[in-house]
């Protein structure tokens, strides 16, 4: 259609340029008529005197014109006063400007035509690259879109058989304490021991199921972080509360090092979510009457919080392993969990631009050193 609508404008703009040149023709053959018309009048006018002959006239026409004769024409059309009435002025004077008008009028159509044929060009240029880019950015979202319905297609076939593997040895070791503890066929002591087992795997169901539900809300966006200028002393304060009885229960100590408070820009709910994760696991994996501690110091756009422990800490091999889903360590056997927390925390702290790491704290324990954005 672009195209059609520019040979148009090509064709009207040739058009228009072949009349102008058609009526320039026009004008100068009909003013070289009026001109010979002119002399032809002249010539029977002067016949009409009996002075002059049509031989003399002829003769003298035929005769080669000099400065002298023009001098002398111009100073009898002087004496006789006859400059308007013999000059030829009159004529050439209303075709100049005729010729002068339309050739401004043809100018300022065609001007006015090629400037139009330039903006509707640049118009369709302009258009052009509007609906390239729309055609390009369309394309990227659909490679985005398609990227990531293939993602979501491979975590969710993951996600099932990461959760089936996870799910299927509690619920087998559950399925069997309650299969002897409701049985007759076992002393009471024994029963009772495995009822006991069955409430261990019940509440790990529990904590699973209920990472596994935090996750899901993430990693399907149905939860978005809504990040606000925070107290960081009162983060870390409730961090620390929501962990101090099982604290208090391995008779542990909580220290808090904090000397200036700041502000940061997090998601109360998820950041105390990360935070309160990572002190658990420290209260969990520590042995009884050990310290937990909590520095906080500066840096330039970022806060580094470090949680240290006295616990076995963790090897080099499994520093990048311990954030993947479900993963547990070597010395996890003897405690409860899920699996699921500290990859919980790593979605959350990175989601709002922070990192986590993890270090040997010495003389002995894990250091996890998570960075949160400065307000």
């Amino acid at each position: 259609m672009d195209q059609r609508r520019s040979k148009k404008i090509t064709l009207f703009y040739l058009l228009l340029s072949a009349i102008c040149f058609a009526l320039f023709i026009a004008q100068n053959l009909i003013m070289r008529t009026d001109l010979q018309e002119d002399q032809q009048s002249t010539l029977v006018m002067l016949n009409r005197e009996n002075s002059f002959s049509e031989a003399k006239l002829i003769q003298a026409f035929d005769e080669p014109k000099t400065n002298e004769l023009a001098k002398s024409g111009q100073a009898l059309e002087e004496k006789y006063d006859l400059l308007g009435k013999m000059s030829l002025s009159h004529i050439l004077d209303g075709y100049l400007l005729r010729n002068l008008g339309l050739f401004i009028g043809c100018w300022l159509l065609l001007s006015a035509t090629f400037f139009w044929q330039v903006r509707e060009k640049r118009k369709i240029q302009d258009r052009l690259v509007e609906k390239t880019k729309e055609f390009h950015e369309a394309t990227a979202h659909n490679e985005l879109m398609l990227q990531r319905s293939q993602r979501e297609e491979g975590n969710l076939k993951s996600n099932i058989t990461d959760i089936t593997h996870q799910l299927k040895t509690p619920v087998a070791s559950l399925k069997l304490s309650l299969d002897i503890a409701l049985s007759e066929q076992y002393a009471e002591q024994e029963r009772k021991k495995f009822a006991e087992q069955a409430e261990v795997q019940i509440n790990k169901l529990d904590l699973m199921l209920d990472g596994l539900a935090k996750i899901s809300q993430l990693e399907t966006d149905l939860i978005q972080l809504r990040p606000q200028k925070l107290s960081l002393q009162l983060l870390i304060n409730q961090a620390v509360n929501s962990v101090i009885m099982k604290a208090v229960e391995k008779e542990m100590e909580l220290e808090v090092e904090l000397t200036e408070d700041r502000m940061v820009y997090v998601d109360e709910k998820w950041t105390l979510e990360a935070l309160g994760n990572v002190l658990e696991n420290a209260v969990k994996y520590a042995p009884e009457k050990t310290t937990v501690k909590v520095q906080v110091s500066s840096l330039v756009t970022y806060v580094l919080v470090e949680i240290k422990d006295e616990g076995p800490g963790i090897t080099k091999e499994e520093q990048n392993k311990i954030y993947q889903r479900f993963y547990r360590g070597n010395h996890s056997d003897s405690v409860e969990g899920s699996g699921v927390g500290l990859y919980l925390t790593r979605k959350i702290i990175e989601e709002q631009g922070g990192t986590i790491m993890v270090k040997r704290n010495h003389p002995k324990g894990a250091n996890f050193q998570l960075t949160l954005p400065l307000a």
